[in-house]
């Protein structure tokens, strides 16, 4: 659950929304191509990540009490799962938002680093190595960002409630 809601967190909390100002400022056909990019090929690994995180994470579940370690595949599959989702929100907030994300690339980075312990680790610790940075992401952007969290998420003047 830690790690879904990590995956959550960094998607909704900001990027998320800029590009739902974004589009709402652009007409036309390049709203059009805004959309499809972001929204289509920006969405791929996205999705592709989400698919490979919860994979990794049914194999720490059915090898969760065997004593041994992950396993390449199911360790390729966890962390390359979330590097692959983490890359896929850099290149969303790159052709939307026009933003790189330091902190996201940076995990990627890590992410990729921790996939040979998570082989030989037991799969609850290779699991808790993903969801730290996961967790030390969100919490690194919600720090880093918190002006622009607020910026982002005020409602205008003119909006009746």
């Amino acid at each position: 659950m830690a790690a879904a809601a990590g995956l959550w967190w960094l998607y909704f909390d900001v990027v998320s929304l800029l590009v739902e100002h974004r589009l709402a400022e652009t007409r036309g056909r390049s709203r059009l191509s805004l959309a499809v990019h972001a929204f289509g090929y920006g969405h791929f690994p996205i999705v592709a990540g989400i698919v490979l995180t919860a994979l990794g994470v049914e194999g720490v579940v059915a090898h969760a009490d065997s004593g041994e370690g992950l396993g390449g595949f199911y360790a390729g599959a966890l962390c390359g799962g979330a590097a692959t989702y983490l890359a896929g929100l850099l290149l969303f907030g790159r052709i939307s938002a026009g933003v790189w994300g330091p902190f996201r690339l940076a995990a990627v980075c890590l992410l990729l680093a921790w996939l040979p312990a998570a082989v030989v680790l037991p799969p609850l610790v290779g699991l808790s190595g993903v969801v730290v940075l996961l967790a030390a992401v969100a919490a690194a952007e919600t720090w880093w960002y918190a002006e622009l969290r607020r910026s982002v998420r005020e409602e205008p003047d003119d909006v009746v409630k």
